[in-house]
């Protein structure tokens, strides 16, 4: 099997477009929510053969090209990252995506205007992409993402080990847990990612007993999905600093073999309209309101609320997110029945999941 691949990383999120080769696999459903269901439960090969080694690496996602269902899309998305559970939705990836398909031509760059339209067909719904685009390459993305709204503004969780914290919980496209970093005394920098991983997941796991959500795009869906640690910005152009711990596996974390989680390289579209929904909620952020949100590696998107909106019965918003992609790699990848290593690999040398020399200590509530 041969499969045509893009790999694009938006401020520093690695995302591979699949463009074509997956026309065989007899791909089905009726909306993309049902398509990235099927994938997930009949070829979740691709995800190992796209992500694992020898191709792949921890924080590389998965993008697949596919037709839409909703006959106003120009182009069907489903995400794959390393959980076998994806994600209906995820701002770096829909920016990759954007970019990569139109460097392959698979929606056509609009010549004639400085901004090239893309109506993409996500698990989540309906988002709108437009790329400025100049001589045939993609400088920057805009998506108009999914309706994004809060379901619990300052609230106490109880995290074993840690003590009480106050946290916000809100969708934009997954679910996420709020906290800030001064409650965890944590700083927000690389050298530290094994620390907030580790204390990320704890709160993942306290919030899936604790707080129960209903993901808009598909009922039953109830848990939170991954935990935003935010801070003051380092630069005084921005408004905020994030860092995003996501998990590798589905449900409560399994600290037996460590932390199975990482944090996302870009700022997290999704995180960032969620986090701008609950400002929004709390009056702290009006409608057409620019936030700035620094990474882990300080680079930067532009979210803002663009309109107010009703979601699942609670007052939310539409937020817009921009930021920039660059394509990196064109390639074709050769599935073998001949190899025996053909769907992937993991060794914990370099995957999460190894057991901390001593436990990290954090400094909070007890």
């Amino acid at each position: 099997m041969k499969l045509k691949v893009v790999d694009a990383h938006s401020s520093g999120a690695p995302c591979r477009t699949v463009i074509g080769g997956l026309e065989d696999l007899g791909i089905v459903g009726s909306t993309m929510l049902e398509k990235k269901k099927y994938i997930e439960q009949n070829h979740d090969w691709l995800r190992t053969s796209l992500l694992q080694e020898p191709r792949g690496f921890p924080a590389v996602n998965a993008d697949l090209v596919l037709p839409p269902c909703n006959p106003d899309a120009d182009v069907g998305l489903v995400i794959i990252n390393q959980r076998p559970i994806y994600p209906v939705m995820s701002g770096g990836n829909i920016l990759c995506f954007t970019a990569a398909i139109l460097h392959a031509g698979v929606v056509p760059i609009d010549n004639d205007n400085p901004v090239t339209i893309v109506r993409v067909d996500t698990p989540a719904g309906l988002v709108i992409a437009k790329a400025a685009c100049r001589d045939g390459l993609v400088e920057s993305v805009s998506v108009e993402n999914v309706p994004s709204y809060a379901t619990h503004l300052d609230t106490e969780l109880h995290v074993p080990g840690i003590g009480n914290l106050t946290v916000d919980v809100a969708y934009g496209g997954m679910f996420y847990l709020i906290v800030s970093a001064k409650q965890l005394g944590l700083k927000l920098v690389p050298e530290n990612a094994a620390d907030i991983c580790e204390i990320g997941e704890r709160i993942r796991a306290a919030a899936v007993t604790a707080i129960k959500v209903d993901n808009p795009a598909s009922t039953g869906m109830s848990v939170v999905d991954a935990v935003m640690i935010y801070d003051e910005p380092y630069s005084p152009e921005n408004h905020g600093r994030s860092a995003v711990v996501m998990p590798m596996l589905p449900g409560a974390p399994t600290f037996a073999t460590g932390a199975n989680a990482l944090i996302d390289r870009c700022p997290c579209g999704t995180g960032t309209s969620a986090q701008i929904a609950a400002l929004h909620a709390k009056g702290k952020l009006r409608v057409g309101e620019d936030f700035r949100q620094e990474s882990i590696i300080d680079e930067v998107y532009i979210a803002r609320p663009v309109r107010e909106i009703e979601v699942n019965g609670k007052p939310g918003i539409v937020p817009e997110l921009v930021g920039t992609a660059h394509v990196i790699a064109e390639s074709v990848i050769h599935i073998s029945e001949r190899d025996p290593l053909r769907h992937g690999f993991k060794v914990g040398d370099m995957w999460p999941g190894r057991v901390p020399s001593s436990p990290p200590t954090f400094g909070a509530n007890g």
